[in-house]
């Protein structure tokens, strides 16, 4: 049987051999097989001949403007200069201007804020005044709607279609 302080001091030279010159632990080989495969099977997907990202796409020779495609793909025109490159603009805000009026912006919202937590809150007493209005309703109207009420609306539509006259037919 293998006693715990045996247990023990092998850990401890496992964990030693990192640090001790000259020695490398077996784990290091591993992770670097497993790194560089994995990173030559993300290069290997990303060569494939089919799928190049950086190949110019083909034209579709039924499209109506294929002609027209390849003739700009042909002769892609003059490159743009340094000198073809616009001045800049003279009514632009500075920093310092767009800076100044976010400040603004936020001491007209604190003090908005303040003058907004100054005003007494009013509302109290809301279970008085509900009970109150709902008082002054009329009992029929506070009354829950009959089960059969849409067989009922239909009813009286039919009746209205009945009744009603068509108008007379176009001259």
């Amino acid at each position: 049987m293998v006693s715990f302080q045996v247990l023990m001091n092998s850990r401890q030279n496992a964990v030693n051999t990192r640090s001790r010159p000259g020695v490398r632990p077996r784990v290091r080989p591993r992770i670097r097989l497993c790194a560089g495969l994995a990173l030559a099977a993300l290069l290997g997907g990303c060569a494939s001949a089919n799928n190049n990202p950086f190949a110019l796409g083909g034209v579709d020779p039924s499209s109506p403007v294929a002609a027209d495609v390849r003739a700009a793909s042909a002769s892609p025109g003059p490159f743009p200069r340094f000198v073809d490159i616009p001045a800049k603009p003279k009514d632009v805000r500075t920093y310092q201007a767009w800076k100044a009026a976010v400040l603004d912006e936020v001491t007209l919202k604190r003090q908005t804020e303040a003058q907004a937590a100054a005003i007494p809150f009013t509302l109290t007493g809301t279970e008085t005044w509900a009970a109150n209005e709902r008082s002054r309703v009329r009992p029929e109207l506070s009354q829950q709607a009959p089960a059969d009420e849409r067989a009922q609306a239909e009813a009286y539509a039919a009746a209205q279609a009945a009744r009603a006259t068509p108008p007379p037919a176009p001259k």
